[in-house]
């Protein structure tokens, strides 16, 4: 009898109202995944009661935001440095033992029972001296990358009373894979970042105390760089309303060709209305060190040329058909120009780009 009553009401409500009621009675939404917060060590395991013992602590489940306490105070300087690692400084505490290990990430917490002691430790820390980024091509810059590059990472570090082979290391960088363990291993750089620079840190890990140090690696799409910066030059060149000293502006202040060229610019300016221009696709190399023609250069740009002219002092038109060649370097951790020259013939005889 109950069903059948409520039919009898629910015939009597109208459509509208019965779907609102409809809805209403419709299954939750799945919740997403949980991710589950877990502590697997914690190195050193030991320190002072004063506090600053700085510790990495290893696990799952860390995020931004996650906040740590040892012996129930809370850890300074907490750093999240990936899903799976986390360093802090210890808390000065006023007891010495051992005590729990807690992360909170999201409401979630994982707990190391009696994971770090307070007690007076003996010895020094370790001590990185140095840390060097440098690729495999002849002459290569140290601290730079193109993207997608594998370049060697090699760290100098010191520890007067704990062997090299006991020593741990652990390499973080922005992107990219490290490849290897140990003092020397090999990163290869990540591709399409927003952010011009990427920062590799270390952590080195005697057992009873940990050192951090970090290297900045400028990242480079070369060819692209290269590319822009030529194109951009070789339009400028052909546009008869841009000024001299803004057309060579991409040409460092280091290369004698700037001068050269931003008199070439002046000279066709003077001489010259171009009524437009054709331009190849360039064939960039990089060879820092290399030769470029006659140059000394890092990298090469070669693309073919035309241009259509009016020669102002006789009003004729002008057709000057050959090979741009310009000279680029890497300077101040970017790519410049450096000095630029053309091969080919006009038909009036006489060229206006040396």
């Amino acid at each position: 009898m109950p069903d059948l009553r409520l039919r009898h009401a629910l015939g009597r409500i109208a459509p509208a109202a019965l779907a609102v009621l409809v809805t209403t009675c419709s299954s939750p939404i799945n919740p997403g995944p949980v991710v589950e917060v877990t502590i697997a060590s914690v190195t050193p395991s030991t320190g002072s009661p004063t506090g600053g013992t700085e510790v990495t602590i290893r696990g799952s489940g860390f995020a931004v935001g996650a906040a740590i306490t040892i012996g129930g105070l809370a850890a300074v300087d907490v750093n999240v440095r990936g899903s799976d690692l986390i360093t802090a400084k210890t808390p000065a505490s006023p007891v010495s033992g051992a005590v729990d290990i807690v992360a909170t990430v999201n409401g979630r917490t994982a707990t190391l029972a009696g994971g770090f002691r307070y007690e007076v430790v003996s010895g020094s820390a370790p001590t990185i001296k140095s840390i060097v980024a440098q690729g495999t091509r002849p002459r290569q810059p140290p601290l730079f990358a193109d993207y997608g590059e594998t370049i060697r990472l090699t760290a100098v570090v010191e520890d007067v009373d704990t062997p090299a082979a006991q020593l741990q290391y652990d390499w973080h960088a922005c992107g990219g894979t490290v490849t290897g363990s140990g003092a020397q291993v090999d990163w290869k750089a990540p591709t399409g970042v927003s952010s011009p620079t990427c920062t590799i840190e270390l952590i080195v890990d005697d057992g009873s105390r940990i050192a951090t140090g970090s290297v900045v690696v400028r990242l480079h799409n070369s060819l692209e760089e290269i590319g822009t910066l030529v194109h951009n030059f070789l339009n400028d060149f052909a546009d008869s309303t841009v000024p001299a000293d803004i057309a060579v502006r991409n040409f460092s202040n280091s290369c004698p060709g700037k001068a050269d060229e931003l008199k070439d610019v002046e000279r066709n300016r003077r001489d010259y209305i171009h009524i437009s221009h054709t331009y190849g696709g360039s064939t960039i190399t990089v060879a820092f060190g290399g030769m470029c023609k006659t140059k000394t250069a890092d990298a090469c740009a070669i693309t073919p040329v035309e241009w259509r002219s009016t020669y102002i002092p006789t009003g004729q038109l002008e057709v000057a058909t050959g090979i741009s060649t310009i000279s680029v370097v890497y300077r101040d951790s970017r790519w410049w120009l450096c000095d630029s020259s053309a091969d080919g013939a006009s038909t009036l005889g006489f060229w206006f780009m040396r």
